[in-house]
């Protein structure tokens, strides 16, 4: 199928029962566009203009992506058909168009460059892509709190799982809690917050912990320490966190 196919498709797909939109009326209100031209474009009957096609595409918080750009680390998900409860009445399922599959990996995977190796992948974490810390995010990977580190407590415990974009590298504003690498192939790869400071020939990175009585900041250059390159000092934004509960 090609783009406009793919779009009519996904838009089908969404309306029903227990779905994102109960019927066309419905899903061309939430989306803004006239219900007469998005009932048209649905039976292919005519196409849609460019503005009609923005404000579909920006209402399912869709994004469109180049061959000649990095990959997306999330993946789509599917669930099984509905089921029976006891009462006889049928337990629809949570639409699969909803969630994002994001690779769990270990840190210095998930700060590396493209796609996570499929045999580099230790599990899957489900993720609701319309939270507003995911929202229009999907290159995003899992990272489980090692059960030796400490320097994030109390933020972070061992066994606690943060889920990182890696198309967001800005350490601005300072005490972003970030995905970090210290110099050199040896150096480790860490959860931190970060800091900078501008120098007149080079930019100062400050990783420091939130138990910095233990874990004592480290400074670092980028053009000295990273080639200048950011993409090998950062391996992206924590967005979220999700707590071990078993600890508690």
């Amino acid at each position: 199928m090609g783009f406009t196919d793919d779009v009519r498709e996904a838009l089908l797909a969404r309306v029903g029962k227990g779905r994102r939109f109960s019927n066309n009326k419905r899903m061309a209100d939430e989306l803004g566009v006239d219900p007469s031209q998005l009932n048209r474009f649905l039976k292919r009957e005519r196409g849609l203009n460019a503005d009609s096609l923005g404000k579909i595409l920006d209402g399912l918080d869709a994004a469109v992506s180049f061959p000649d750009e990095p990959a997306d680390a999330a993946m789509e998900v599917c669930f099984v058909s509905p089921t029976k409860l006891s009462s006889g009445e049928e337990s629809f399922d949570p639409v699969p168009e909803d969630y994002l599959a994001v690779p769990l990996a270990a840190s210095p995977v998930a700060a590396g460059p493209g796609l996570i190796p499929e045999d580099k992948i230790e599990s899957w974490v489900l993720v609701w892509r319309h939270h507003e810390s995911v929202r229009f995010r999907s290159n995003l990977v899992a990272v489980q709190v090692g059960k030796n580190e400490m320097s994030m407590v109390p933020t972070l415990h061992p066994g606690d799982i943060v889920l990182v974009d890696r198309n967001d590298r800005d350490p601005t504003p300072a005490g972003k809690i970030m995905l970090v690498c210290e110099p050199g192939q040896e150096g480790g790869v860490m959860v931190k917050r970060v800091n900078t400071k501008r120098l007149d020939d080079d930019i100062e990175l400050i990783f420091y912990s939130d138990n910095s009585k233990e874990f004592p900041p480290m400074t670092y250059r980028l053009e000295r320490d990273y080639d200048g390159d950011i993409t090998r000092a950062i391996g992206g934004n924590v967005v979220w966190a999700w707590s071990d509960m078993t600890r508690k």
